[in-house]
């Protein structure tokens, strides 16, 4: 009588188990949360930057300071643009990029740091998100604004 090999009785160690189901559906599970975050983040920035270029809105808001300053993508200088940082009473701070120059910024700061009701074009999809920029730390950018009070 032959004694099966990895038996107990043949003296070899037991094989390892292949793994198991709950590490494979971790591990899968961990590798799709992974590529939909970087899709959302790739792919839906750029779409909702398209759908906001051709839907805007215009909300009205008391701006109590802003400050001028200069954006730079990953923290480059090359590339860098003017931008400005606007505070609100009941917007929350915004972000107004533009492709101006640094003397006309800070004009623009200057206006926007004397205070009062000003109506400010954002785009629709960032407006309905705007809640959720403000709760991960990022200001909602706007188009441009107008002083109504």
């Amino acid at each position: 009588m032959s004694i099966p090999p990895g038996s107990a009785a043949s003296g070899d160690l037991p094989r390892k188990p292949p793994r198991s189901l709950i590490s494979n559906l971790v591990f899968w599970g961990s590798v799709s949360t992974l590529a939909v975050f970087l899709l959302s983040v790739t792919v839906g920035t750029w779409l909702i930057g398209a759908y906001d270029d051709s839907h805007r809105d215009r909300i009205e808001c008391n701006v109590t300071d802003a400050t001028g300053g200069t954006y730079s993508p990953a923290g480059r200088t090359v590339g860098s643009r003017p931008d400005l940082t606007i505070s609100t009473s009941d917007c929350g701070r915004l972000s107004l990029l533009h492709g101006f120059d640094q003397a006309t910024n800070d004009a623009m700061a200057e206006e926007l740091a004397q205070g009062g009701k000003f109506e400010f074009e954002m785009g629709q999809a960032t407006r309905a998100l705007q809640g959720l920029f403000h709760a991960v730390g990022m200001n909602p950018t706007v188009f441009s604004y107008e002083k109504i009070g």
